[in-house]
């Protein structure tokens, strides 16, 4: 018998609670993502360029702005485009509520990581193209709370793994 294997890593004490640290940590992280989701969706975004550089638009007015520009006689490229921009915006809703609803319990239920990592990709998005219109700066309130979802999502993910404890 040898002497090192007469006491298992994985029933210390001080190991077993560091990993439930850890879990309760990813737990909150799960949690976190889809209601950081929401507020961002209803907080500035970005502000208007030219005459409109004191407005500041949210995904919320954003997609309203959008269905007000459908409206308009736009090319078949031009009308699709600004369709799939709305619907991609108010992805980031919708993909919220479904973090807030799949979170507690149902994370194996195959909406959640895909709602998940579809906020992880739009913040990914949005962070990219203010970065390409402003340069490094500090992102606005909404932009930011989406990447503070999707990076909860993917560190809840990482860490807690999919399957409820």
């Amino acid at each position: 018998m040898n002497a090192a294997s007469s006491v298992s890593q994985a029933s210390s004490p001080s190991r077993s609670r560091q990993t439930r640290g850890w879990r309760r940590f990813a737990s909150s992280l799960r949690y976190g993502a889809g209601p950081l989701a929401l507020v961002g969706f209803f907080l500035p975004w970005a502000t208007g360029p030219g005459a409109l550089s004191a407005t500041e638009f949210s995904g919320f007015t954003l997609v309203g702005f959008a269905g007000r520009l459908q409206a308009l006689d736009l090319s078949v490229a031009a009308g699709g485009a600004v369709w799939a921009v709305r619907f991609a915006i108010l992805g980031v809703a919708v993909a919220g509520a479904w973090q807030t609803l799949l979170a507690p319990r149902h994370r194996a239920h195959p909406g959640y990581p895909l709602s998940g990592w579809y906020l992880a990709i739009a913040a990914v998005t949005c962070l990219t193209i203010g970065l390409a219109r402003s340069g490094i700066t500090t992102p606005p309130a909404g932009i930011a709370c989406i990447a503070a979802a999707g990076l909860c999502f993917a560190l809840g993910r990482t860490a807690g793994g999919a399957t409820p404890s």
